[in-house]
């Protein structure tokens, strides 16, 4: 099985991207989707208590994740105690769904993560085993208003992106940069030149 890494800050457009590509016949094991598993996981429910306050617990010892993120994302080395408690056991719950799908006989799958860190950061195992990385880049002044749209409060949606590396980064880490910042035909054409790519290798 053939996988490729998907990355893009919030607002960026990556989930339709991945709409895109999941359309064309791949599979997805979102990293999102994998944290909030992890985040019922009771050892890491108790590591992140411990570091940011029993606050963010609800009254049945569940994490309150909009609680979490108003201390985790407050400072870069908040952020960065979040990541090491958790990402461990995020890259665990990611490989057993491709373990899941490969079983399947998934050809190809997406693998997305909102928080990557570059081909030597927490996701190298993955990153390794992948035919390439797809950044998706967008103007911050529309990351805001999509992610807005979404129900997320701007000066949240402001704070995360702060605190995320850059789009000029994140295209010098990928392999292929899709710019989403023109209609949605422009976006689709762009998806399918890289998904043309990415099949044939």
């Amino acid at each position: 099985m053939k996988t490729c890494i998907l990355i893009g800050g919030i607002g960026s457009g990556k989930s339709t991207v991945s709409h895109m590509l999941l359309e064309r016949g791949a599979k997805r094991v979102d990293l999102d989707e994998c944290g909030h598993e992890t985040l019922l996981d009771p050892e890491v429910i108790s590591q992140l208590a411990d570091t940011f306050g029993p606050e963010i617990l609800d009254e049945n010892g569940a994490i309150v994740r909009s609680e979490l993120a108003a201390r985790a994302f407050v400072t870069q080395a908040k952020t960065i105690q979040l990541n090491a408690i958790t990402q461990p056991r995020l890259l665990k719950v990611a490989q057993a769904q491709l373990d899941r799908l490969e079983q399947e006989g998934c050809e190809l799958a997406v693998i997305e993560i909102s928080a990557y860190d570059g081909p030597e950061g927490t996701f190298a195992p993955l990153v390794r085993n992948s035919v390439g990385v797809i950044a998706v880049t967008s103007p911050t002044r529309v990351r805001v208003q999509r992610a807005v749209a979404k129900g997320f409060a701007e000066d949240d949606v402001r704070r995360r992106i702060a605190r995320q590396v850059s789009d000029a980064q994140r295209a010098l880490w990928a392999d292929y940069v899709i710019s989403n910042k023109g209609t949605i035909d422009q976006l689709e054409d762009q998806v399918e030149l890289v998904w043309q790519d990415i099949a044939g290798k």
